[in-house]
Formats: C-alpha cells, structure tokens, sequence
C-alpha cells in the first residue's frame, strides 16, 4: 500500500531519477535508510517499473492518433505499434480516436514510414498526425 511518503518520494524521482537517496532524504526529512527501502519496496511490488531519462534532441516527434474499427482488439494493435523502431510511447485512450503513439526519430521520411505502416493495419480507419514543435517537462 502506498502512503504519503512514497507518492513523495515518487514524485520526486519522476524529475529526477538519478537524485541521490541523501538528498530526497533531506529534503523530505527522513534517513537515507528510509528513502532507499522505501524505493526498493516500491520496484519489487511493480509500483516503479523502470528508472529512465528524457534527452533534448534535435529529432522529429510527433503524435500520431489512430482510430481503428469497433470490436477489434485495441490492445492488440497498440502492442503491434510499439514494436516499431522510433515509437516510443503507446496509449489506449477514450475519444474520438482508440491509440495515441508517441513518435521520435530522426527524419521526416522516417516518421512518414511509421504512419504509412499503422495506416496499413486492416483495422485502421484513419490516422492524425500532430508535430511536436515544443516539449516542456513538469516539475522544472
């Protein structure tokens, strides 16, 4: 169960995993021990599955929403769409469209390629292609 703690603890590392346990412990005014089982609780039980980093980069990202045919198996195809190299996040969402995917690569032609392989899924009815021009991440 999580308590107040570790959703701070978690909030903390979501903008910067690579903190130092010390210095969450100070800031949150617990011991270093604390912090330390307290984040390895949290992985073993799955509440954190991977500690990971943004970059800033010069590529193409853009989101590609993807509405696809009633009672086909929407999961199904998400997974089918992660697969592919320069996708790098996936999302089943509510609305107009069924899958939101999250795309960076390093060219146009590249992102081009992608969308072109989603539109050729049988259960795909349309694809919608939004660039991203500027990121900005929470917490900073």
């Amino acid at each position: 169960m999580i308590d107040h703690l570790d959703d701070r603890i978690i909030d903390i590392l979501k903008k910067d995993s690579r903190k130092p346990f010390v210095e969450i412990a100070n800031e949150l005014n617990v011991s270093e021990g604390t912090i330390r089982s307290r984040v390895k609780k949290l992985f073993e039980d799955g509440v954190i599955q991977s500690f990971t980093i943004k970059t800033s980069s010069k590529n193409v990202k853009a989101i590609i929403e993807v509405k696809i045919d009633v009672n086909v198996n929407t999961s199904e195809v998400a997974a089918n769409i992660s697969k592919f190299e320069g996708v790098a996040e996936v999302y089943e969402v509510t609305g107009e469209e069924d899958i939101v995917a999250i795309i960076d690569v390093t060219s146009s032609p590249q992102l081009n390629e992608i969308i072109e392989r989603i539109r050729r899924f049988d259960n795909v009815q349309s694809t919608r292609t939004r660039l991203i021009l500027k990121e900005h991440f929470g917490g900073k």
